[in-house]
C-alpha cells in the first residue's frame, strides 16, 4: 500500500473504476478533487495498492481552517476528510495500512509539520470507529452537530 497525492495524470484512469455505493456517512473522491483545486490548504491523497497500482482508497487531508471547524487551532493538526475504501478492497488491511503510514508520507511528500491527525466520525457509524481505534485513533470529543447528525471526533498523534 502506497499513499500518493492525487494527480489527474497518474490516477485520474485509476478513478473511473473507483466503486463506492454508499456514501452515507462519507464524500466521493471526486467531489474532494473538486473542492481541493479551489483550497490549497486540501491535499487529495490516494490510497494505492503497491502490487498492481490499484487505486484503493481516497481521502482528503485539510490543514489550517480544517481542524479550526472543530476547535483546534494549533499549527500541527491536520482533519482527515472524505476517507473512502473502494468497495472492492473493503476488509483488507488498506485503511489501517494508510494511517500507519500517514506521518511518514506527510513528512516526504507534503513536507508539513503535522503531529496530530484528527477526523469526525458519525456516531452510528460504528464499523469506521472501530476501524480508526484499530489505527490508533481515539475519542476526543463527543456529541459534535454535524450536517448528517451527531459526530465524534478522534484524533491520532505522531508516534501513537
Amino acid at each position: 500500500m502506497t499513499l500518493s497525492l492525487y494527480h489527474e495524470v497518474e490516477h485520474g484512469r485509476l478513478l473511473q473504476a473507483y466503486s463506492l455505493n454508499d456514501t452515507t456517512h462519507t464524500d466521493t473522491p471526486q467531489n474532494i478533487i473538486e473542492t481541493s483545486k479551489r483550497d490549497r490548504d486540501r491535499y487529495p491523497i490516494a490510497i494505492l495498492d503497491h502490487e498492481d497500482g490499484n487505486l484503493v482508497g481516497f481521502f482528503c487531508l485539510h490543514v489550517n481552517a480544517g481542524p479550526k471547524e472543530y476547535g483546534y487551532h494549533q499549527q500541527d493538526y491536520a482533519l482527515v476528510r472524505g476517507f473512502s475504501i473502494d468497495d472492492n478492497f473493503r476488509n483488507q488491511g488498506y485503511g489501517s495500512h494508510a494511517f500507519n503510514d500517514i506521518f511518514t508520507f506527510i513528512d516526504s511528500a507534503l513536507q508539513l509539520e503535522v503531529n496530530h491527525i484528527i477526523l469526525a466520525v458519525n456516531e452510528k457509524n460504528i464499523v469506521a470507529q472501530k476501524a480508526y481505534k484499530h489505527s490508533g485513533f481515539y475519542v476526543v470529543k463527543r456529541d459534535v452537530e454535524g450536517q448528517k447528525g451527531k459526530l465524534m471526533i478522534m484524533e491520532k498523534k505522531r508516534d501513537e
